[in-house]
């Protein structure tokens, strides 16, 4: 047993863990944002943008041979995230999402693994994808039914939000939209990988 093996439970926990904080994080900001988040706003804005192009990467690297992952899809996948970096002052969250979803993603690409193992980092990439679109297509028919909560017109221009955005759309004109979007999405991700995995150490008692 390797160590991806060994320790990949600890990975998918920690997964989960970090989507759960993720999606807590647009939760706090979309409730009771601070007069000093507008940043952070636009930020996580654009991370559910940015996410239209990381959530296809989980598939990719599930499909394709190891060294596609390395010397492929690692660096081009960084490109978008450089590029998506230079849209926003607070880059932190964008940076760190990406180089653990990467990681996660890609650390099948240093050892090889049990075939159930890969079955359902697949079947979780794939999951990812139609839980992304589907909530894409939710949160823009509904987008005039999602409450602003905190994020309402007089604090977006007392804040300074408005006046700083450097690029428009759905997303950040209508922030509550992206951010109900991080909120459901992240939390449906850590809810499916949880189950997974369980599923997976169920079965796999089951049979020894």
């Amino acid at each position: 047993m390797n160590i991806i093996e060994k320790y990949d439970p600890y990975f998918v926990f920690t997964g989960v863990l970090v989507n759960l904080f993720i999606a807590l994080q647009f939760l706090a900001v979309w409730v009771s944002p601070r007069w000093d988040q507008a940043t952070q706003i636009e930020t996580l804005a654009v991370l559910m943008g940015f996410e239209f192009i990381m959530v296809h990467s989980g598939v990719f690297m599930a499909v394709f041979p190891k060294k596609f992952s390395l010397f492929i899809f690692f660096p081009v996948y960084g490109l978008f995230a450089v590029a998506f970096a230079l849209m926003i002052d607070d880059w932190h969250i964008i940076a760190f999402t990406y180089l653990f979803a990467i990681f996660n993603r890609m650390r099948f690409a240093f050892a090889d693994v049990p075939q159930h193992i890969k079955s359902r980092n697949m079947l979780t990439s794939i999951l990812a994808v139609v839980i992304y679109f589907f909530l894409v297509m939710f949160v823009a028919f509904a987008a005039d039914l999602i409450p602003t909560f905190g994020l309402t017109d007089a604090y977006l221009n007392a804040s300074g939000y408005k006046e700083n955005l450097d690029a428009g759309g759905l997303f950040l004109d209508e922030p509550q939209t992206a951010i109900c979007l991080g909120v459901l999405y992240y939390g449906v991700l850590a809810l499916v990988e949880f189950y997974l995995v369980r599923r997976n150490q169920k079965l796999t008692t089951s049979k020894s």
